[in-house]
This record gives structure tokens, C-alpha cells and sequence, in this order.
């Protein structure tokens, strides 16, 4: 299927504010359940309510997830309502708006940005997204891929979502490489806060999986970490590239982390600013200085040029040491993609080769990432993933090899398995590092 690039510009006016969108097919009134789970809606079929998983979705195997509850009724649950006046926050963008051929419309993708935004992005920023959309293309066209990412997510079957995304993130990906090959003092500190922002919200597009109708994306058999594909970590290629990017914005990356910390994470104590702060190993549990073989140089986890090539693993222990003890709410859930930015090329090829010791701190990271239930664009993947690691390290017996190593893999073990549940402890330790 062809994606036509030179379809028609659709550019929305202010001039008229009652102006409206073409009615679309309108369904026939009738009783709703207001609370019910949201696959139990997109079938149309009665919902039980049970939470977290209802009946139909925990028979069927499906991802259960629940809306924001119910308030009334909202001024734009009808599409074919929609006045331009209505929308005029988020979609009055400069410039002309371009259409996949066959894929969801724009405007359609913007309504459902604008009344789903807790839903798809679960942060805060909505308004500043939305303003800088409007300045920007490429926050634009990365905000429209997200957003028919998530439409596809819901209803898998309707191709034209599927048209949408790839379009979109075809045109995201497009400035995104045009602004790195853009000279940093032409980019400035505005585009080097957009490109920044860019990279951390296309990995929700990276982490999704791909539906099949058997339900075969959920069988840990299907993870990379079975795999001999070539290209079998491929689908981390956009997030390896966030610590090199880092690097390379080094200059402006304390003023872009004050702009992006309110955006993602509002204006909490826990984000950026503070995750960047030097660590030590003495967060570190002595198990893992032991079997990674970390030295206590005082050198921190900070992302930088002039790290020790040879201490493969210290960036990332520390990260991951940091990253347990935070409260698993959905708004920290992009707080723990810093540990992607430790992930060198090193590190990487040792992951790709499916060394244990990378295996583990990769799989740890997912088993963190778990704790946060109901994230659509990575709910799937980091628990069909993290069970994958567990099964190929179990594989391996590695708390039956001699001595203290074997000891050591005991506790690591242990701890892996442990790692999807946040505990009181860990609430006590980010009380007293506060």
C-alpha cells in the first residue's frame, strides 16, 4: 500500500470561528457503559468492571485498561461537532498540514490528541506540546505518529491508524535527521530542546508491539532475547542513539533539562535535574559491585565523553540503583529512559552477543519498567521482554557455578525476580535521599 506525500494541504483557519469539520458516520444513540474497560468498548460488549483485569480481558488475554472516570458528558464526544473555535489551542498550526493518502486525517488524529492526552502521554505538558507544535514540524508530526500509534493500539483493525502512524513518524524521523545535520548554533537552544524532546517521545512508537491476531506478540519465545536475527535489537536503535545525542548537547543540555522537566514531570521534586545529579557506588548493592566488578573510583553515572571505556557497566548499575527506588507513578514512567542513555556501544554489543551480565542489568531495567500498569506503549513489550531474560538466565544456573560468583548470581537472581514489585524500602530510601 502507497502513501501519497503530495496529497493536498489542509490548512484550518481562524477567521471563521464556526466553522465546522464534515460530519463523519454517526453511530445510533444508545445506553453506554461510562466505566467500563476499554477493549470491552471498542468490541461493544458488556464489561464487568473488575479491576485491574475484567473478565472478557483476562479470558481472552487482552491488555485490560481503564479510562479516565467519568464526569459527564464531554463537549467533544461527538467528532462531527467539533468546531474550529473549539480546537483552536492545538490545531491553528503555521504552515500547511499534510494527510497520509487512506490514513487518518489530521484533524481526526488532533481531536483525539486533545481529548485523550492523560490517556496517550500520561504527562503533563499537554499545553506546551501543543504550543510548540504549532512552531515546530517536527514536535508536530512526532506528536501526530504518537497519537495514531495509540489509535492503532485500540483498534488494531482499522488500517487507516496504521497508514497514519507510518506517515507521521516517516515525516518525524525526516526532521528529526534533518535537525542533526543542522550546525548547533543555526539549531539554538529551541531546537536543541525540540530535537531533545523528540527523541524521548518517539520511543513510545519504538516500544510498541506489532498486534497479531494470535496473540503471538505476547509469548516471551518472541522476544529478541531468543532470537538470531541480525537486526534482533534493532527496535533499539532510536534509544542507543540517546546517549551519543546527549554528548553531542552537552553545551545546552542544562538549560534544555530545566524546559523539558515541566513538561514531563510538572513541577515535582523527582526529575531530570535531579536524576542528573552525581551518584555513587554507594547506592550500589555490593552483589552487583562484585559480579560486575565495579570500582569505587568516585567517578559518577553522568553521561559523558571521557568515561573509562573499560568500566563497561558502572553507568548503568548506578542508573539502575537510582531508578528502584522511585515511586512507580505514570508520570515518572519517561524518568527511567536515562538508563537507555548508558547504554554505549560496549554495553550494547554485549547485550547484542547475550552476555549475562548485560542480560541482567537490561532485564532488571524491564523488570522497573513493569511496575508502571496501564502505560499502552510499553506495558506489552517490557513484560513479554523481561520474562524472555528470565527464562535465558535461568537457562543458564548461574547461582550453580562455585564459590562466590555462585553466591553472588543467588542474590542477582533474587533480586531479578523481585524487580517488577517497588517495596516500602524503597520509599523510605527516596525519603531520606530528598
Amino acid at each position: 500500500m502507497t502513501i501519497d506525500t503530495q496529497s493536498e494541504f489542509r490548512v484550518l483557519s481562524s477567521i471563521n470561528p464556526d466553522l465546522r469539520i464534515r460530519d463523519y458516520k454517526k453511530q445510533r444513540p444508545h445506553r453506554k457503559s461510562r466505566s467500563g474497560c476499554l477493549p470491552c468498548k471498542l468490541k461493544k460488549v458488556k464489561c464487568d468492571e473488575c479491576k485491574p483485569i475484567c473478565k472478557r480481558c483476562r479470558r481472552n488475554k487482552r491488555q485490560c485498561l481503564y479510562g479516565r472516570p467519568y464526569g459527564g458528558e464531554h463537549k467533544y464526544s461527538n467528532i462531527d461537532s467539533v468546531t474550529i473555535s473549539d480546537l483552536r489551542a492545538v490545531t491553528v498550526i503555521t504552515g500547511p498540514c499534510h494527510s497520509a493518502k487512506n490514513g487518518t486525517s489530521g484533524i481526526q488524529l488532533l481531536h483525539h490528541f486533545y481529548t485523550n492526552w492523560d490517556d496517550i502521554f500520561h504527562i503533563p505538558g499537554r499545553d506546551e506540546l501543543a504550543s510548540l507544535s504549532q512552531s515546530n514540524s517536527l514536535i508536530c508530526n512526532t506528536i501526530l505518529a504518537i497519537t495514531a500509534c495509540h489509535l492503532q493500539h485500540m483498534s488494531p483493525g482499522i488500517v487507516a491508524h496504521r497508514i497514519a502512524k507510518y506517515f507521521y513518524q516517516s515525516m518525524a524521523i525526516r526532521d528529526f535527521q534533518a535537525a542533526l545535520e543542522t550546525p548547533m548554533k543555526s539549531l539554538g537552544q529551541e531546537g536543541v530542546n525540540a530535537v531533545l524532546l523528540a527523541a524521548l517521545l518517539l520511543n513510545m512508537i519504538a516500544f510498541t508491539l506489532p498486534h497479531q491476531i494470535t496473540d503471538a506478540e505476547n509469548d516471551p519465545g518472541s522476544s529478541w532475547v531468543f532470537s538470531l536475527r541480525e537486526d534482533r535489537l534493532g527496535w533499539l536503535a532510536l534509544q542507543a542513539g540517546l546517549r551519543p545525542l546527549l554528548i553531542s548537547l552537552s553545551a545546552y543540555l542544562e538549560n534544555t533539562v530545566a524546559f523539558l522537566d515541566p513538561i514531563m514531570f510538572g513541577h515535582q521534586r523527582t526529575g531530570w535535574t535531579t536524576a542528573r545529579r552525581p551518584q555513587s557506588l554507594e547506592i550500589v548493592p555490593e552483589s552487583w559491585i562484585k559480579t560486575f566488578e565495579l570500582k569505587n573510583d568516585g567517578s559518577s553515572c553522568d553521561c559523558n565523553a571521557n568515561a573509562n571505556p573499560n568500566d563497561v557497566f558502572r553507568p548503568a548499575a548506578i542508573s539502575l540503583a537510582y531508578l528502584r527506588d522511585i515511586d512507580p507513578s505514570s508520570s515518572k514512567i519517561f524518568l527511567n529512559l536515562m538508563f537507555l542513555t548508558k547504554i554505549h556501544g560496549d554495553l550494547r554489543l554485549l547485550l547484542y552477543n547475550k552476555d549475562e551480565r548485560a542480560l541482567w542489568l537490561f532485564g532488571y531495567w524491564l523488570g522497573i519498567m513493569c511496575r508502571y500498569e496501564g502505560i499502552w506503549w510499553c506495558e506489552q513489550r517490557v513484560r513479554r521482554d523481561y520474562q524472555a531474560v528470565r527464562m535465558w538466565l535461568d537457562k543458564l544456573r548461574l547461582g550453580e557455578r562455585a564459590g562466590d560468583d555462585g553466591l553472588y548470581w543467588k542474590d542477582l537472581m533474587r533480586e531479578l525476580e523481585q524487580a517488577p514489585v517497588f517495596t516500602q524500602r524503597d520509599t523510605l530510601a527516596v525519603c531520606s535521599e530528598s
